[in-house]
């Protein structure tokens, strides 16, 4: 014998009410503090890495990094070896510009992930700009992260 009408809508409640909906101006979206602090406390601005980058676009492959006082002040291409040219660092990411790359996607892609090290920078980014479309995800892996310069 099937349940009386009332006992499903109760069971009903209860389902719907273990669920959250969060949106665009829900206050957890947006860049987690802990990992920013952790990362500011681990360098002053001047720090250098390495960052594999999978996507369709002009600064995609496998870089060294150096930044000065929290700008881009030179980079190598590791797959071409050879260095980046002055005029085209700015398609280069500090990592500051990926802090401000994953906060824009959590509001603005179809999908965005990140891990982060215990020291607060992001070592795995993986974000879908768009649900449907096709080359607009992009990948990153950060490693050999070293404050100071080189």
């Amino acid at each position: 014998m099937p349940p009386p009408f009332r006992v499903l809508i109760v069971l009903m409640f209860f389902l719907i009410a273990g669920c959250e909906i969060t949106g665009p101006d829900d206050p957890r979206i947006g860049r987690d503090p802990d990992y920013q602090e952790q990362w500011d406390n681990f360098q002053d601005g001047t720090y250098y890495f390495t960052v594999v980058r999978g996507c369709f676009c002009v600064n995609g492959g496998e870089h060294w990094v150096q930044v000065k006082n929290g700008s881009v002040t030179s980079a190598y291409n590791i797959w071409r070896d050879e260095p980046v040219l002055e005029q085209d660092l700015q398609w280069i990411e500090s990592m500051e510009d990926i802090f401000d790359m994953i906060q824009s996607a959590q509001t603005e892609a179809f999908s965005v992930q990140a891990e982060y090290s215990e020291w607060g920078y992001p070592t795995s980014v993986s974000i879908d700009w768009i649900e449907f479309a096709v080359d607009d995800e992009i990948s990153l892996t950060i490693s050999d992260v070293h404050p100071g310069i080189r």
